[in-house]
């Protein structure tokens, strides 16, 4: 899937140049949609809201955190892998710069980077993220009602998988605002580990 020129010469796509309608490989004969090589799905939101709803019944918040922030970050990971090895990115930033790209794409919400710093030998890491529309935040608000604090822990965990892969580190990120509990956008803060932990 990387671009290819007029001498059938292959090329390392740009996050800009991406386009889903392009890039998904849809086989309906053998009930497979695919992204690279990694199989996705189409699945409607309101199951992110029945599944907020049914791990807060079986657990409490802080199972319900702890599952969807693995979750996401296994997911990141999984993305970030499949863009470096699918798209082939030309360095560090254009990989990074395919997450929100794809995000956009998928719905889940339209991230805005705030802040980068990034010095690799001081192993120095900040990312701050400002999402607008988190499909997270709408379905906890429709399905629990208002909260106290924020909730799109899959988002977090996914931020933290995607950049870890990219950067080699051990990342952890925070969501420090969130529309679910009435900010108007939700925020996230991404730092080595050691620096939240």
């Amino acid at each position: 899937m990387v671009g290819v020129n007029q001498n059938d010469e292959e090329y390392p796509m740009k996050a800009a140049d991406f386009n889903m309608q392009q890039a998904l490989q849809f086989q309906p004969q053998h009930g497979l949609l695919k992204l690279g090589d990694s199989r996705v799905i189409v699945m409607g939101i309101e199951a992110i809201g029945s599944l907020y709803q049914e791990l807060f019944n079986v657990g409490d918040i802080i199972a319900a955190q702890v599952v969807m922030r693995r979750f996401g970050e296994a997911n990141g990971r999984e993305r970030a892998r499949m863009v470096k090895d699918v798209f082939k990115p030309e360095n560090q930033m254009e990989w990074l710069a395919f997450g929100p790209t794809i995000h956009a794409w998928e719905g889940v919400g339209l991230p805005k980077l705030a802040v980068f710093e990034h010095d690799a030998a001081a192993k120095k890491f900040r990312l701050l993220v400002e999402f607008k529309d988190s499909y997270l935040a709408e379905q906890y608000t429709r399905v629990m009602g208002p909260a106290t604090e924020p909730v799109c822990w899959q988002l977090a965990g996914y931020i933290a998988g995607y950049c870890s892969e990219v950067f080699g580190m051990d990342l952890h990120c925070r969501e420090t605002k969130c529309v679910a509990k009435g900010d108007p956008h939700c925020e996230f803060d991404t730092r080595p580990r050691s620096e939240w932990l």
